[in-house]
């Protein structure tokens, strides 16, 4: 995605194309959510699977019909990827993006259960909270557009900061339903903030090879959200779901010191 914007707008606009692009996810975000969480409670998981099949088919016809041919400016292989790996800033920053969203899914993914037997949430109260999760990725998604292109370091230092935090915070008051609201509002907004900031940091320095490191952060933000889940999920058994939420603090934690002052994430640095 950061290839095509980088392709599509001035340098100087990305942030804010990217904004517009993760606005359709927060919008997403938004109702999907709820509205999966709701229907899962009346017609289970597997209907709301079935539901999903028709939209994905009519989402696949539209991209087929308006997006764009756009052939790559190079030959992409396996040795280009491994050229940009080798540049010492993008490697340090493709490891802070993996303990990144390690830690942000790790959370993420077992946040309904914990919501459910910890606070005692009900499937409306579920919904309703969801929505407001959802709902403040737009605020994320402003502020992402508004300040990664010229303040992305500081950033990526703030996003698992930040949901550290909120991850601690949601065991010390989450008995509290308005405690949890705000909570999860700051957590959402921080959701989409994270993804502008690090496509951002992209576009700003690998721009001479965009497609190559855009397919890299995306395999490393995929294999991330699968260690995190699976980490988060084996705590779970083993101790309970307070050692997947400090689990997931700890990931974010690693993701702070990796990032640093932000110097060593910059094009240039050897």
């Amino acid at each position: 995605m950061a290839a095509v914007i980088m392709r599509l707008v001035p340098k100087e606009g990305v942030s804010r194309a990217l904004a517009v692009m993760y606005t359709g996810q927060a919008v997403a975000a938004a109702f999907a959510a709820p509205i999966g969480s709701y229907l899962g409670g009346i017609i289970g998981w597997r209907g709301v699977f079935w539901v999903l099949v028709p939209i994905v088919a009519v989402t696949l016809m539209w991209q087929l019909l308006v997006l764009p041919s756009m052939p790559a400016n190079d030959r992409q292989s396996f040795r280009s990827l491994l050229d940009v790996l080798k540049r010492p800033y993008f490697a340090r920053g493709i490891a802070a993006v993996i303990f990144t969203f390690a830690g942000a899914f790790s959370m993420f993914t077992y946040l309904r259960p914990f919501l459910e037997n910890v606070a005692g949430a009900d499937v409306i109260t579920l919904s309703q909270l969801f929505l407001v999760l959802g709902c403040s990725g737009f605020i994320g998604t402003w502020a992402g557009g508004k300040f990664a292109n010229n303040h992305v370091t500081r950033l990526l230092k703030l996003v698992p900061l930040v949901m550290a935090a909120v991850t601690l915070g949601l065991l010390g008051f989450g008995q509290f339903v308005a405690v949890r609201a705000v909570l999860l509002a700051v957590w959402g907004a921080m959701k989409t903030t994270m993804s502008i900031s690090w496509m951002a940091w992209l576009s700003q320095n690998v721009d001479d090879s965009p497609e190559a490191a855009g397919s890299l952060i995306v395999a490393a933000i995929q294999a991330s959200i699968l260690l995190g889940a699976g980490l988060g999920g084996i705590l779970l058994d083993l101790i309970g779901i307070h050692a997947t939420f400090i689990g997931s603090a700890l990931l974010s934690g690693l993701a702070i010191l990796l990032v640093g002052s932000g110097n060593r994430l910059l094009k240039g640095y050897r």
